[in-house]
């Protein structure tokens, strides 16, 4: 029977996939594997291993596992040989071929001498130890030999590192000699035990020259893998944040991770002591002149210069230190720096030194940095070894300095927290620097780096310091402006602080006023009459072009452009964001030109023009990741438009690795984004993507949490569980205002009325009252949904083919549905290039064909759709489209090659090769799928160059070849 195990198992998939496929090639051939694991104490070695020996057990494999124990060569010889071979005493067949193997050699009796008689007991050894031994090893091929006749055998030797001599003979003898039998090797070690001088070393090295000697390296946990680790020992989702402290002191080091965890340490304060004592243990041992190096590289921090540490400890036996630290494996060498193996050993060695030992360290530090001493260092180590010393004054001075050096390398987050630093000490001193810049440049950083809490906070302050120079009336109004815009960003009410900032200007005609003013009409945007705002952005266009503040100008237009296509003023008055592009050159328009690409992105998405949505997004994208502004307000919304756009394309995929990361980011826009990543897994039908729902829940964003409605609704569906999906709508709908986006509203009605659509389905099917109260329902939201102003930003293909689908809902809730109204949503789909909506409307008007007896007709549609779902790897729908098939007796699926085949595509490169195959121009693919004729011709030299072909004819010749086009 499989083994018990502590807890789920997490991460390590490679490596386990890797251990069980050298076992499961036993099956094919009987040609023995031999595998070293290796990985820092802490690793999850043995965690693996367990898993690995669950594997094996239940596949009805024997498992022998045998552990080394802390003794060294002075120990019982052979005590992991001992383990093992009790767990082939175990099994009746094992303790059969021992016996007999131990009566004709004796050697092994002598690990097991109660399986001999009394007699033969007691008889001694009539050969040398050499010969013993001899006889013993061949004693243990054999029997391992013999074991594999039956079933695949798994030898496991944990913790290497500790074998005895004759253990490690014995590996040697197993690795050179063991050619025959369905048998697999796993010897483990411990990668930062090997000090220079260490026996195991030379065995390693010896098995490093034999070819079929294969190596699993495990390194620490990624921070995913963590954080699904500490969901699991808390038994709830742990917040980001503490995700993130405790990855940021263990490292990934799952043993490290869990023994913070446990000991309640937020990741904040003194180690755990018995934590500490493991990691000093290893430091106890050192010299004299090792432990005062360590000391003085854990005041240095976790990496240190050669010439600095030599420098601070300030002893003639340093280097001899630094030899000895490096050869027991605390500290690594990169050329002239030292690094502590862990930064776990750092802190512990840290936090054992007395603290005047401390103050002089770092004082000694802070000298040698301000003369230059390390060029690897930078101010923000000075400022550190200066605030540990209690040099305010130079602290301060070398904060302000840091946060200037992370600006200039586009840091913000770093910035911020040096300027953080650089305020709280300003307020213990009382003077020092500027106040009301700190806080303005704070307030910066903090909006670049997407805290925006932080960012309005600051920008609090700063008008607070302002007010305190009433002499100063820009300044006032300057910042009461920039406060305004921040507070727009953190979705916070700008009115009272946008209007205070023109009553300080008192309409004296400047740049600053015009922007005053751009800035107060996006704060009264929806609450103003329209026409007033627009006078008012009016009127910053001109003052900013008669000041020659085309940035500004840029701005309000920007502004006035939303107006429009949110329907709050006619169409005919709208700029086009083109222009304002035009506007938006050199450094100091980044933010302006951020915006407009934003909202670029956004209404070509909404228009159906996804190749240009596309370019407009990574074009933002990359400007604000170059400008270390990718989790500002608009870096993070271009990224959300970069995931929306790849997602409705069906490139799934990069939505991914976009944004799976996320999930486990430590501040509020990472799990914005992680939102598009549960949409792609429940998309999939994955696993896990319950438990990201779960994590995700409760960041305090009412964006993400209607995103995270959405989602599970969807998943709800697939798993026809529509009363839960009720529920959730009607949760979601409160979070939804009327002023909401009215996208969010239709594609939220739409998943209600289809809710309500399978209830009364099933109501009726089961011949059970309630299905006309569940059509009822459904009509009065398609109602509330057509009674939605369709403006400019719905009135594209999206918007349509969502609106459509909502009526369509409906009247399947009332059974008066047609395949006509599904293949109109299917068209709005196919014009808004999304995959995933047009597999969704082909499923649901091909139902309706079927109920019409339409057979042909439901082949028809449901072939391309099974071929897009495919290439989603949507398994829910996929499985419902063969469901579908089944019942109506239509042959539709490819083979299992063609599918394999069809990978190499994407879908909408599927389908411009299914069109050109039917021989359409470029221009006339162009317009079935509603894209340009160029963008035809780039997405047909794709097709051409992962097919190999020169022209379109020869692709679609090897297309056909290669099973890419179904018949």
């Amino acid at each position: 029977m499989p083994r018990p195990r502590s807890r789920a198992f997490i991460g390590r998939v490679r490596e386990l996939a890797d251990l069980a496929a050298g076992y499961d090639a036993l099956a094919a051939s009987p040609v023995p594997t031999f595998t070293l694991v290796s990985g820092d104490a802490g690793t999850g070695k043995t965690f693996l291993l367990e898993e690995l020996v669950a594997v094996v057990e239940s596949a009805g494999g024997l498992a022998l596992v045998g552990w080394c124990v802390q003794v060294g060569d002075f120990g019982l010889p052979y005590l992991p040989v001992i383990d093992a071979l009790r767990a082939v005493e175990a099994d009746p067949v094992g303790a059969e071929i021992l016996r007999a193997e131990s009566a004709v050699r004796p050697a092994l009796a002598r690990l097991l001498p109660h399986l001999l008689p009394d007699e033969l007991d007691r008889q001694p050894s009539p050969t040398p130890e050499a010969s013993t031994q001899g006889q013993l090893f061949e004693a243990l091929l054999r029997v391992l030999a013999m074991l594999s006749t039956s079933r695949p055998v798994l030898l496991v030797i944990e913790d290497a590192h500790w074998a005895d001599r004759s253990t490690r003979d014995l590996i040697a003898f197993l690795a050179r000699t063991l050619r025959q039998g369905r048998v697999a090797v796993v010897v483990s070690y411990r990668s930062d035990d090997l000090h220079r001088r260490h026996p195991l070393r030379q065995l390693l090295a010896e098995l490093a020259r034999l070819p079929h000697i294969r190596r699993v390296p495990l390194g620490p946990f990624s921070r995913p893998e963590l954080a699904l680790m500490l969901d699991e020992l808390a038994g709830s989702p742990v917040d980001a944040q503490l995700v993130d402290r405790i990855f940021a002191r263990s490292e990934g080091n799952a043993f490290f991770a869990e023994e913070l965890i446990r000991a309640g340490q937020a990741g904040r304060g003194r180690l755990p002591d018995d934590l500490a004592d493991v990691l000093l243990n290893r430091v106890e041992g050192l010299g004299t002149a090792a432990l005062q190096a360590v000391r003085a590289a854990a005041v240095a921090g976790r990496r240190v210069g050669h010439d600095l540490l030599v420098a601070a400890a300030d002893a003639d036996d340093t280097e001899d230190g630094l030899r000895q630290a490096v050869e027991s494996g605390l500290l690594t060498r990169d050329r002239e720096t030292y690094t502590f193996r862990h930064a776990l050993i750092q802190e512990a060695v840290y936090g054992d030194l007395l603290p005047g030992e401390r103050v002089r360290l770092h004082a000694r530090f802070a000298e040698l940095l301000a003369g230059g001493g390390d060029d690897c260092s930078g101010p923000g180590e000075l400022a550190h070894h200066r605030l540990a010393s209690h040099d305010l004054p130079g602290a301060l001075a070398a904060s302000i300095e840091a946060a200037g050096a992370a600006e200039s390398m586009a840091a913000p987050a770093d910035a911020l927290r040096h300027l953080e630093q650089a305020v709280g000490l300003l307020d213990r001193l009382g003077n020092g620097a500027d106040r009301l810049q700190l806080q303005m440049r704070a307030a910066e950083v903090a909006s670049a780096s997407g805290d925006t809490a932080r960012a309005v906070a600051f920008g609090r302050a700063a008008v607070a310091a302002a007010d305190e120079r009433p002499e100063d009336v820009a300044t006032r109004a300057a910042t009461r402006e920039r406060l305004a815009r921040l507070q727009l960003d953190a979705d916070v009410d700008a009115d009272e602080t946008s209007r205070q900032a023109l009553e300080l200007l008192a309409d004296r005609p400047s740049a600053l006023l015009a922007r005053a003013l751009a800035t107060r009409a996006r704060a009264v945007l929806r609450t103003e009459d329209p026409a007033v705002t627009a006078q008012m952005l009016a009127l910053a266009t001109r003052m900013a072009g008669d000041t020659g503040a085309d940035v500004i100008a840029a701005d309000a237009l920007i502004t006035l452009n939303l107006m429009v296509r949110r329907g709050f003023l006619p169409s005919v008055a709208a700029p086009l964001l083109a222009d304002t592009l035009g506007r938006t050159t050199g450094p100091e328009a980044l933010d302006v030109r951020v915006r407009a690409l934003r909202f670029q992105a956004s209404q070509l998405m909404e228009d159906g023009d996804l190749d240009g949505a596309l370019a407009a997004a990574n074009q933002g994208v990359a400007l604000t990741t170059e400008a270390g502004l990718r989790w500002s307000p608009y870096g993070l919304d271009l990224r959300l438009m970069r995931g929306w756009v790849l997602a409705a394309t069906g490139n799934w995929d990069e939505v991914l690795a976009e944004s799976l990361g996320a999930v486990y980011a430590p501040t509020e826009p990472g799990r914005v984004l992680a939102t598009q990543a549960v949409a792609v897994m429940v998309g999939r039908g994955a696993p896990e993507a319950e438990a990201l729902l779960a994590r995700l829940r409760g960041t305090g964003d009412n964006y993400a949490d209607i995103q995270l409605d959405l989602s599970e609704m969807d998943l709800r569906l697939a798993q026809g569980r529509p009363h839960d999906a009720v529920a959730i709508a009607r949760v979601c709908r409160a979070r939804l205002s009327a002023e909401s986006g009215g996208t969010e509203r239709l594609l939220l009605a739409a998943r209600h009325a289809a809710a309500l659509a399978d209830l009364a389905a099933a109501a009726r099917s089961a011949g059970k009252d309630g299905a006309a109260q569940f059509a009822a329902a459904a009509a009065e939201i398609a109602d509330e949904a057509e009674g939605i102003p369709m403006t400019p930003a719905l009135n594209g293909p999206h918007g349509r083919s969502a609106l459509l689908r909502v009526r369509a809902e409906a009247d399947r809730a009332a059974g008066t549905h047609t395949s006509t109204q599904w293949e109109s949503v299917h068209r709005e789909a196919r014009r808004a290039g999304r995959v995933q909506e047009q597999v969704y409307a082909a499923t649901a008007a091909a139902r309706v064909l079927l109920e019409e007896g339409d057979r042909d007709g439901a082949a028809a549609v449901l072939r391309p759709a099974l071929v897009q779902a495919q290439l989603l790897r949507a398994d829910p729908m996929v499985t419902a489209i063969v469901d579908l098939a089944r019942r109506g007796r239509l042959q539709l699926s490819p083979d299992h090659a063609q599918r394999s085949r069809l990978s190499l595509l994407t879908a909408r490169e599927a389908e411009v090769l299914a069109l050109v195959a039917d021989g359409l121009s470029n221009r006339r693919v162009g317009e079935i799928l509603f894209i340009s004729e160029k963008t035809a011709s780039v997405h047909l030299s794709h097709i051409m160059a992962k097919l190999g072909a020169s022209t379109r004819t020869e692709a679609v010749s090897l297309a056909r070849q290669q099973g890419l086009l179904l018949d």
